[in-house]
């Protein structure tokens, strides 16, 4: 039975991966994409995803929604081109589609999509959740009609990295993140914990290069333009060395294949104050923890069969 799955992304470089995984996968039919701020302008994360789309190749259409365009408290500062590009995809310039993105806004789209297939959706957030805490104040049955909710954000031990407690997908926009937490989705949250331990390395681009099915020869030559950007911006912020984490593909994983992690179920919350914590997911492991949703969080990642995963879904 196929996969339903609603992507929501700020299309950078690993959004990107993410996207054409699902695309790729037999098991899986994406309903859509939508975009918020974040890598780039959701106006050009939205340009983004139609190329990739594109890029595909697959035999139906993607609707595209262009969302979120600052934090439900604004003050956007505007994308780090320096991690992916001026473009959000490594200054890569793909081919453009024909396909133009929806007049409905993001927010709007996934409360519709939800409705016309309840029980039936798969959201998996690779941005902020902007989109979707403004999807749950026009639908609160929200947590009802979608099946799942997967986001790749936040961090139980690992550092953060943006502070030294919080990812950036969470602190861009904390007030949207503890809405999502407290309103009762089935919530899996594929964090740094997991993230940073599956590693892409120059290796496996060459092992794609080589053994890419012919009818995947157009993404592997544009995963080759793009990463070595974002190994680049890796190696200089991180002593990483020719790899970087493969943060949004982990959760698309996650979402199609829940067996390739371990997860906890732990009530959970967002600061949103603080000079030092906003941004934070605090994890209540107490015997008598704070009266939250349970949160499915990632706590480890059988790491090669997730990098088995990733690769083969674009080799013969």
């Amino acid at each position: 039975m196929l996969k339903q799955i609603l992507i929501d992304a700020d299309t950078g470089i690993d959004d990107s991966i993410a996207i054409l995984f699902a695309l790729k996968r037999p098991d899986v039919r994406v309903m859509g994409v939508t975009t918020g701020f974040g890598n780039t302008t959701a106006r050009q994360a939205a340009e983004n995803s139609l190329r990739l789309i594109r890029l595909a190749g697959v035999p139906y259409e993607v609707p595209v929604a262009v969302g979120a365009t600052e934090p439900l408290a604004g003050n956007w500062k505007g994308p780090d081109p320096h991690i992916h590009g001026p473009n959000g995809i490594g200054g890569v310039e793909l081919p453009p589609s024909p396909q133009q993105p929806l007049e409905e806004p993001a927010w709007a789209f996934i409360a519709r999509m939800a409705r016309e297939h309840p029980g039936e959706l798969t959201l998996v957030t690779l941005a902020r959740m902007t989109n979707l805490a403004k999807a749950l104040e026009i639908e609160p049955d929200l947590p009802r009609l979608l099946k799942r909710v997967v986001f790749m954000g936040g961090t139980f031990h690992a550092p953060g990295n943006v502070s030294p407690v919080a990812e950036a997908n969470i602190a861009g926009d904390p007030e949207a993140a503890d809405r999502v937490f407290q309103a009762g989705f089935d919530l899996t949250m594929v964090g740094l914990d997991v993230t940073q331990k599956v590693r892409l390395t120059t290796d496996h681009v060459a092992i794609l290069d080589k053994y890419a099915a012919p009818e995947n020869r157009p993404i592997v030559d544009y995963l080759k333009q793009a990463l070595p950007f974002y190994f680049r911006f890796n190696r200089l912020q991180n002593n990483c060395l020719d790899h970087c984490p493969v943060h949004d593909p982990l959760a698309m994983l996650a979402a199609v294949d829940p067996s390739v992690v371990t997860v906890r179920t732990i009530p959970a919350r967002v600061e949103c104050g603080g000079s030092f914590c906003r941004g934070m997911v605090v994890a209540d492991l107490r015997e008598h923890p704070i009266e939250a949703p349970g949160v499915s969080i990632c706590v480890d990642v059988d790491s090669r069969r997730a990098l088995e995963e990733l690769l083969t879904t674009f080799m013969a």
